[in-house]
């Protein structure tokens, strides 16, 4: 699994839970540029953790500043579970 594949699924999550209707970009923060409140966080990080069978700790999933770290961190916890 890639960053650029992660990177579309949280395109496709946040599209699908969250009316996102924008492009993604790695460099994009998520409270600032994506405006996200901590409810659309917690959304997203609870369909990530399902779309790919990982666990996403509170204090893991509301660390990630931007679209990369998300990324990153998404493809951590796969790695590690897998």
């Amino acid at each position: 699994m890639t960053e650029a594949h992660v990177l579309a699924e949280i395109q496709k999550i946040t599209a699908a839970q969250l009316d996102f209707k924008g492009e993604l970009k790695p460099g994009d923060e998520l409270v600032g540029d994506l405006e996200l409140d901590s409810l659309a966080l917690v959304t997203l990080a609870v369909a990530l953790e399902d779309h790919f069978k990982i666990a996403l700790p509170e204090e893991e999933s509301l660390r990630p500043r931007t679209v990369a770290d998300l990324c990153q961190l998404v493809l951590r916890r796969v790695r590690e579970t897998s």
